[in-house]
């Protein structure tokens, strides 16, 4: 079950369009985050991980065919839906951006009611994130839970997607810039001297199984299951 509303980052430069779509979809139930153009979009996009993203074509500094090429070409990011809007109609246009990586084309000017739809159709199709499992600790992506024999404990939004990126590859060793970026992208207040606080409170909440994270001297940390 969905426990909170889909995040849905729209980018997009001409500011009378954001405000209207923002409006519009935060009354449906979504929380929206705004981009002006695509620099900043994929910044974002990379940080916050949302649900879906409406792409504008024509943006300034990198421009939607871009975002996508980059958005799809990145592990962290390829499988989240998009939708592209434009003005342009023609027919070699809307092909390009379906063929370039865009789940669905709209273009402009289209009702709110068609932008809703279209956004649900493309949530339904969005594949399901696979629970992570290593020992007795498991951890759900998609709803933001972490359970340890079966059991929910509590861990800041940054404890799990650090604990997340370690799981996500068991046995790799992770140096402390190379977990940030994995877990938090380039957008993040998080610095090195500061991972090690944040890994001693995901182990106190792992309780007598934090052993799943292992120090690996002189590099950083990684997830032990159990392999050498």
């Amino acid at each position: 079950m969905q426990n909170t509303p889909h995040h849905i980052v729209c980018i997009e430069d001409e500011e009378d369009i954001q405000e209207i779509i923002a409006f519009n979809l935060e009354r449906a139930g979504y929380q929206v985050s705004l981009a002006a153009d695509g620099v900043e979009g994929l910044a974002l996009v990379k940080a916050s991980q949302p649900d879906l993203i409406l792409l504008d074509v024509m943006l300034p500094r990198l421009n939607g065919m871009q975002v996508c090429q980059k958005l799809r070409a990145d592990e962290a990011t390829q499988d989240i839906p998009i939708i592209m809007l434009s003005a342009r109609s023609e027919e070699m246009d809307i092909v390009k951006g379906l063929t370039g990586g865009a789940d669905d084309y709209i273009t402009k000017p289209f009702s709110q009611a068609e932008l809703i739809a279209r956004i649900k159709v493309a949530l339904r199709r969005k594949p399901k994130s696979i629970a992570l499992t290593v020992k007795q600790v498991s951890l759900d992506p998609e709803d933001f839970t972490c359970k340890v024999d079966g059991k929910p404990i509590k861990l800041t939004s940054t404890e799990f997607k650090l604990l997340m990126a370690l799981m996500q590859k068991p046995g790799r060793a992770f140096s402390r810039e190379q977990l940030i970026q994995a877990a938090l992208g380039d957008q993040t207040d998080v610095v090195d001297r500061n991972v090690d606080v944040h890994i001693r409170a995901i182990r106190k909440a792992l309780g007598s199984d934090n052993e799943i994270i292992e120090t690996v001297r002189g590099v950083g940390y990684r997830c032990y299951n159990g392999d050498r």
